[in-house]
C-alpha cells in the first residue's frame, strides 16, 4: 500500500468526463507531476488516482484535489490548479 500525498488528486474517467477529454488532463497531470497513477511525488505533496464517476457530469471533465472539485478541466488549466497547492 502506498500512502496518499498531502494533496491527493483524483481524475474522473466516467463516460462524460472521458468523452470530454479527461484522458488528456490525466496525461498532463502525469507529465507535470512526474508520476503515474497510483504513485506519490517524491516530496510527498501529491498522489494521483482515477475514479469512475464523481457525479458532476455537467462539469466534465472533472478532477478532485482533496475535497475540492475542479470542473471543465483542460490540460492548459492543470498548471494553474497545481500552483494553488505548491
Amino acid at each position: 500500500m502506498t500512502p496518499k500525498g498531502e494533496h491527493p488528486i483524483s481524475v474522473c474517467l466516467g463516460t462524460a468526463c472521458y468523452v470530454r477529454g479527461a484522458e488528456k488532463v490525466l496525461d498532463e497531470l502525469k507529465r507535470q507531476l512526474g508520476i503515474n497513477v497510483g504513485e506519490v511525488t517524491p516530496d510527498g505533496k501529491f498522489s494521483l488516482t482515477c475514479l469512475r464517476c464523481v457525479g458532476a457530469c455537467g462539469l466534465a471533465p472533472v478532477i478532485e484535489v482533496g475535497e475540492k472539485v475542479y470542473g471543465r478541466m483542460t490540460p492548459d488549466r492543470v498548471k494553474d490548479v497545481l500552483a494553488e497547492y505548491k
